[in-house]
């Protein structure tokens, strides 16, 4: 993830890990694979007894090209609906697209032969500040001519990386943005269908909150939106973070709360994936604050708590410091609340630093 040292905890929902190290793969709504009751859920959640996705809450994940990446795309694929690739960015003047990373098609590939269907994401994401950008989202949303050429590029990488869909993940925007996205998910969705195709997806990463302002704040008009966009993946995720003091990534209450605010937004709940960490934070210390699942459970040992009420692992060790993480039963606590609350399904951030939990 690109942590914003100022982040309030309002705009929480990014994503984990730093480009070329940062997000990948998500496995996409399509009217393909679901979880259902051939797939069982084995692990005990907070001492409850196992629970089974009978509901067909349809699974997702994130990955990104190399390091490995290919061989967790073709372990998810069969039990995935999607995979969706990161992917593309923008160019700072927001009028164009930067080049696609190598990868990218054979990942689709890997998606498309393992049954799952691959989709493209594009982001405001800037390697010179390291971060999402404002200036960068702004300035293509907010220039009626930047928004047709990059819809029109977008679909035509999209064609030629053989994916099927292309999700907006543009982030940290604000209140002066909600208009000009609206407009751009509209020729999107007209571009992407016209090349791939009437059964092509445009789907869409929120970023999270817990109040109709907040998702206004952030640049969202979910309303407006839905007029354009297939599937909401509301990043449940990044509720605390290296920008914040220690706290949950994602506490199982919060993620409801921000479900809520979305649905009260005129979202229609099977249009809703609720989005996992598969990654954790350390605050303290001298190293990278992300730390993946495995790291961090072998770094607290005996010092690691499971929250039941909160879905997740926390630590405090002797030389002070302090580790919140989430892991596959974290994932599976989740599932279970995605089906509770009706929703399309789930989507798991990322492959890269957690395979997709049985």
């Amino acid at each position: 993830m690109r942590p914003s040292d100022l982040r309030p905890v309002e705009q929480a929902g990014r994503r984990g890990l730093p480009r070329h190290g940062r997000y990948g793969v998500q496995v996409v709504r399509r009217t393909g694979l679901t979880v259902t009751a051939a797939v069982v859920l084995t692990a005990v959640l907070g001492g409850c007894a196992a629970a089974e996705a009978s509901s067909g809450v349809t699974v997702e994940a994130y990955v990104e090209p190399g390091g490995g990446a290919a061989a967790r795309v073709s372990g998810a694929a069969p039990r995935s609906a999607t995979i969706g690739i990161d992917g593309v960015t923008l160019t700072e003047d927001g009028a164009g697209l930067d080049d696609v990373p190598d990868g990218v098609g054979s990942l689709a590939r890997t998606a498309a032969t393992g049954g799952a269907s691959p989709e493209l994401l594009v982001s405001n994401y800037s390697d010179r500040i390291g971060d999402f950008s404002p200036a960068i989202g702004t300035a293509l949303l907010g220039n009626a001519g930047h928004r047709t050429r990059v819809a029109t590029a977008l679909a035509a990488v999209a064609a030629r990386e053989h994916v099927r869909g292309v999700q907006i993940d543009l982030e940290s925007l604000r209140a002066r943005d909600r208009a000009g996205l609206v407009a751009f998910a509209a020729a999107l969705s007209d571009a992407v269908h016209e090349r791939l195709g009437a059964h092509a997806t445009v789907s869409m990463a929120v970023m999270a909150s817990t109040t109709a302002d907040g998702y206004r704040d952030t640049g969202y008009d979910l309303r407006g939106l839905g007029a354009h966009v297939d599937r909401f993946v509301l990043m449940t995720y990044d509720q605390h973070g290296p920008w914040s003091g220690p706290g949950t990534v994602g506490a199982l209450p919060w993620a409801k709360r921000v479900v809520s605010a979305a649905e009260h937004q005129g979202l229609s709940a099977r249009r809703i994936d609720l989005g996992i960490a598969g990654y954790g934070y350390v605050w303290g210390g001298s190293g990278d604050p992300q730390v993946s699942p495995a790291s961090a459970a072998t770094t607290a040992g005996r010092a690691a708590r499971w929250s039941a009420t909160n879905g997740e692992w926390s630590a405090r060790l002797d030389d002070g410091r302090e580790l919140h993480w989430s892991d596959a039963r974290s994932y599976r606590a989740r599932v279970a609340l995605a089906e509770d609350l009706g929703l399309h399904g789930v989507a798991l951030w990322s492959l890269n630093t957690l395979a997709l939990p049985s």
